[in-house]
């Protein structure tokens, strides 16, 4: 995303709306974990961008597209923590970056 304004640039990566999408599924009960995340932070000491799990897209009119693998623990109930999180992320990346977050895939990858 790119906004200018009399001051300068403002650009909002991909990497930073995956990381606040990431961060707001933690929040939530009954989420264990994010799919890949070992591989992730591996990625990043290495410098390896492929690794990322969550994907952000920023459609050209500025709105946001993001898809979280999520691990979910044993014995919750899965819809309603799908919900919960769909919900989370959109509203903390709506709040922290201004873009319209216009779907967010959750995809259930395990239940430990």
């Amino acid at each position: 995303m790119l906004e200018r304004n009399e001051l300068g640039e403002v650009k909002i990566s991909r990497q930073v709306i995956a990381g606040i999408a990431s961060r707001s599924a933690m929040e939530i009960k009954g989420v264990h974990g994010i799919k890949g995340s070992f591989l992730n932070r591996l990625g990043r000491i290495f410098g390896i961008d492929f690794l990322q799990s969550v994907k952000a897209e920023i459609l050209t009119n500025g709105e946001v597209i993001v898809s979280i693998p999520i691990i979910i623990e044993y014995g919750k109930e899965v819809s309603g923590i799908v919900y919960e999180v769909q919900e989370k992320v959109r509203k903390d990346i709506e709040e922290l970056t201004g873009l319209e977050v216009t779907k967010v895939d959750v995809k259930v990858e395990e239940v430990i």
